[in-house]
């Protein structure tokens, strides 16, 4: 009541005051405030272009059906100048006469600024509309737009995408395509499975939109057998709003002829010091092509070619002769250099890259340690951990994994990296005590001793502003790390997630399992595989495998599958093929990424944490 009364003695001096000023400007020749012109009445769903004593200003001379309008706009601007109180005196002077629709304009300007002041929760339940309520459509349009930032605030791209679906009957043409693209940008990280579950009958526009993302998103076998799934969506929403979103990339991408080699040299080290390599990625595609043939879906031949018997320079001219129609390979980067150098016309699939321009026809498919990093980097922003520690090796691969994941953490966050190098075994201790901060509390507990001249009971303090580390080490670096940690952490603190590449663990090592418990793992889905027919296939054929070669197979059966597949995977980037190494896709320089599967070690097991990221995805958007 105090600032109802508050506003309305203000409002009076105001137009008080500027009575008073017309009348003095009669008598003087100083500076006179202009006259108030009349301007159209912004839509409440854009944010305030002038401070609130424009909007009061034009109020005073609006006609009585705008008058409660510019003066929502005032309180909204209010707002926006960090002004609370005056902007609330101004709702509650409008409330105590507002109609039901004009009360829904007032939710909509109080959770404005419940929203500016970080209150998301108490915001969302201030905008519980009810569909039926016949309101002025930029309110519906103010409505859905702030909906769906505060469900993005909240990381809940479920939610936000509803709103934004609802949002596109209130937009015009001009605005639908960026409407689109949102909506897609929400709901693609999320798994199809996710996606069918969260569809509800009756609902067209909502499920056509996640059951279009939930055929993008999943591991495609054959162009055709995504068209057949199109086809069938275009059947069951003829008229939906994202045909024309999808239509245009992708009918361009199925365009594209895919190779049919009929002679493929793949170009390895069969002998030498990278000879286990090289067999292994072979058997990975003779594996391939063997399987592919059962079904007919393959022709052509594979032919084998050492890259350590004979240079590269002198096999390409072989292959004119040979009547080579593809490459694969070479696996090493000084082979592949060369053999770029030599600017080949044969369509190429790389088993590893370099810093160049990609051709048309080039492709490159490395099992690369930087990627790993990046993916850490990208899923531990998306578990919002908080000022990350990494810990990597004082060498040309810590280097590198360091550089990849600050680079992709960067991306996502401003927050500083911190990095600390081991030069070995034996510095990881020191190492340790460095990141957490202990050595700089041992150092200020001995200057103390110092200055009172005896010891004093104490216990060292680890820092507190970090919860996640990434480590880069083997397996034995691994298990040395996590138990210094274990040790070195203090009891004020909590002990940091660990995160760690494929590198880190070794599953032929037993006594790996309960050292490792809770440490986060980025793996390939063909090591954890011990099921398909593949699967079994490999470990009788190849029963002392190591993971390395294991991973290198997959390398050499997956470059097979991915052939006949590449010119549209480059041209489309949501199609993707479920491969040994992870989900696949091609970017437009022709480079293969791999999308790794995450895993912890619970109760001396490996798990992947899939089933339960969609759980928790499902707890939040209900």
């Amino acid at each position: 009541m105090v600032l109802t009364l508050k506003h309305n003695l203000n409002s009076a001096l105001r137009y008080l005051c500027l009575s008073l000023v017309l009348i003095l400007a009669a008598c003087s020749s100083g500076p006179t405030k202009p006259p108030i012109v009349a301007i159209d009445l912004p839509s409440i769903a854009i944010a305030p272009e002038h401070n609130a004593e424009f909007f009061l200003d034009q109020a005073s001379i609006a006609p009585p059906e705008q008058q409660f309008d510019w003066e929502l706009l005032a309180a909204k601007a209010y707002y926006q100048q960090g002004m609370t109180q005056a902007a609330e005196a101004v709702l509650d002077n409008l409330s105590a006469q507002a109609s039901n629709s004009q009360q829904a304009g007032i939710s909509l300007v109080r959770a404005y600024g419940l929203q500016l002041n970080g209150h998301v929760n108490a915001a969302l339940q201030l905008l519980d509309f009810d569909p039926i309520w016949n309101l002025p459509n930029d309110y519906w349009l103010s409505y859905y737009q702030t909906r769906a930032a505060l469900y993005q605030q909240q990381n809940n791209p479920l939610a936000a995408a509803g709103a934004l679906i609802e949002l596109n009957n209130y937009l015009d043409e001009a605005q639908l395509a960026d409407n689109h693209q949102q909506i897609w940008q929400q709901l693609k990280p999320l798994s199809s499975f996710t996606l069918r579950s969260f569809q509800q009958p009756g609902n067209a526009l909502r499920n056509g939109w996640l059951e279009i993302v939930a055929i993008s998103n999943e591991p495609k076998s054959s162009p055709e057998k995504l068209i057949a799934k199109l086809q069938l969506w275009k059947q069951d929403y003829p008229r939906h709003p994202a045909l024309d979103y999808v239509g245009g990339n992708l009918a361009k991408a199925l365009s594209i002829s895919p190779y049919q080699p009929n002679k493929i040299a793949v170009l390895l080290p069969l002998s030498g010091k990278y000879k286990s390599n090289g067999l292994a990625i072979k058997d990975g595609l003779i594996s391939a092509y063997l399987d592919q043939q059962k079904t007919a879906a393959t022709s052509g031949e594979l032919l084998f070619y050492d890259t350590e018997a004979q240079g590269i320079e002198s096999l390409y001219p072989q292959f004119e002769q040979d009547g080579i129609d593809f490459i694969v390979g070479p696996l090493l980067k000084s082979e592949l250099k060369k053999l770029l150098d030599l600017a080949p016309s044969i369509p190429l699939l790389a088993l590893n890259d370099v810093a160049t321009t990609a051709q048309n026809e080039q492709f490159f498919f490395p099992l690369s340690p930087e990627d790993e990093a990046k993916q850490a980097a990208q899923f531990m922003a998306q578990r919002e951990e908080q000022s990350p520690l990494l810990l990597v090796p004082q060498n040309n691969l810590g280097k590198r994994m360091a550089d990849a994941f600050i680079e992709e953490w960067q991306l996502n966050s401003e927050v500083p990296v911190d990095v600390v190098n081991y030069a070995n075994r034996n510095d990881l201790q020191a190492a340790i005590r460095q990141l957490l901060h202990t050595d700089l509390s041992q150092q200020r507990l001995n200057q103390f001793k110092q200055i009172i001249g005896h010891d004093v009971e104490s216990e060292l303090r680890s820092r507190r502003d970090a919860n996640a580390l990434y480590l880069v080490g083997d397996n034995t670096e691994t298990k040395l790390i996590k138990a210094f940690i274990d040790v070195t952490i203090s009891p004020f603190a909590n002990t940091p997630r660990l995160y760690a590449s494929s590198r880190s663990y070794d599953k032929n090592d037993e006594t790996s399992e309960n050292e490792l418990e809770g440490l986060y793992v980025s793996e390939m889905p063909w090591i954890l595989d011990q099921q398909s027919v593949n699967a079994i296939r490999h470990q009788q054929l190849w029963p002392s495998s190591s993971d390395t070669q294991k991973r290198l197979y997959g390398l050499g059966y997956d470059a097979f599958l991915l052939i006949p597949q590449l010119a549209q995977m480059r041209g489309y980037s949501d199609y993707q093929l479920s491969g040994l190494t992870g989900r696949l896709s091609v970017d437009q320089q022709g480079v293969i990424s791999r999308k790794l599967t995450w895993t912890q070690f619970h109760n001396g097991q490996l798990l992947p944490l899939e089933i339960q990221a969609e759980t928790v995805q499902q707890s939040d958007a209900e």
